[in-house]
């Protein structure tokens, strides 16, 4: 079987195809290297340097080789930068409709979408179900929700499968050493503060509702994410689902966790709010468990373990 995975030289993307082609895969890979690193892609694996806006590209790529499923990862990622660059975040959408036109074109019946919590916005219950309404707070969660909605059309009118899976916050390293070029989320920076390549960490808010006053989120080890998704490879029909681990963890909690694992200072400094950050986000696993047989096994200790490695 051959599987097209977009955006795979980046953080999970690199991830998700070393672990394809140990279980004997045949994987094409197409990433234009904004963030994502050639190095990182398998050597076993085919590998095409471009865009997903860029239609005779795709067209290239499509042409290439029967393609059987495809694994779409790549897209724009920062919540905060997507609130001051929403002509730039609406490539997410664009580059997604893209896909889907080659993939009725080629008679590619399969897509597994790499999509978001961020659908969700501010949560109405503690513990986030599939069927909790959506409504983003920020421009990112919308590109990920609209491409959600775009996907289930082209299911019901072009006769494609697909299976959305909604990330909470990954983390952790999967032994490819990633380290991001442009770290926006919390584990890269405190690794960029641990080896002093960046001076302090902000803690956008201590205000919140929450036990501690910061943000209280869902991380995931990046190897569990990639499990899911291979795992997803089999499952039939059109699903969406939860990825996480169905623990809350505050960000100053998790700044003393990497304190007491790293055995160093974590220097932090409290900023305003950032605008789109909801108070709490923790998944409800539990359809995942059911349909995809999956579940967590790494936990938050290994995450910063992982993370404290590739940074060193």
């Amino acid at each position: 079987m051959t599987i097209l995975v977009t955006g795979g030289a980046g953080y999970i993307g690199s991830v998700a195809v070393k672990k394809l082609i140990e279980r004997g895969f045949n994987v094409l890979v197409i990433d234009n290297l904004s963030k994502g690193k050639r190095e990182l892609v398998d050597k076993e694996a085919d590998f095409l340097k471009g865009d997903i806006l860029d239609k005779s590209f795709l067209e290239e790529v499509f042409s290439k080789s029967k393609i059987e499923k495809i694994i779409h990862f790549a897209a724009l990622k920062s919540a905060g930068e997507s609130m001051n660059s929403p002509e730039t975040y609406s490539q997410n959408i664009i580059g997604t409709i893209n896909i889907l036109n080659k993939m009725v074109e080629h008679k590619v019946k399969d897509i597994i979408f790499s999509s978001s919590a961020a659908v969700y916005g501010e949560p109405k219950r503690e513990i986030i179900e599939e069927d909790h309404s959506t409504n983003p707070i920020n421009f990112y969660g919308f590109t990920k929700l609209e491409s959600e909605r775009i996907i289930d059309w082209y299911a019901k009118l072009k006769d494609i499968s697909y299976i959305s899976l909604r990330y909470f916050n990954v983390a952790g390293d999967g032994g490819l050493n990633y380290i991001d070029p442009n770290a926006e989320n919390i584990f890269p920076i405190i690794g960029e503060v641990i080896s002093q390549k960046r001076e302090k960490l902000q803690v956008f808010g201590n205000d919140y509702k929450t036990k501690d006053g910061s943000c209280i989120r869902d991380y995931i080890h990046v190897e569990d994410i990639v499990d899911a998704h291979i795992r997803a490879l089999d499952l039939k029909g059109d699903h969406i689902i939860n990825l996480g681990t169905s623990k809350g963890v505050s960000v100053l909690e998790l700044i003393n966790a990497f304190k007491e694992v790293s055995g160093k200072d974590i220097p932090y400094k409290i900023t305003k709010r950032r605008e789109g950050d909801p108070a709490i986000l923790v998944a409800s696993n539990k359809k995942a468990k059911e349909l995809l047989s999956w579940e967590p096994k790494k936990e938050i200790k290994e995450m910063i373990e992982s993370t404290i490695a590739s940074y060193r």
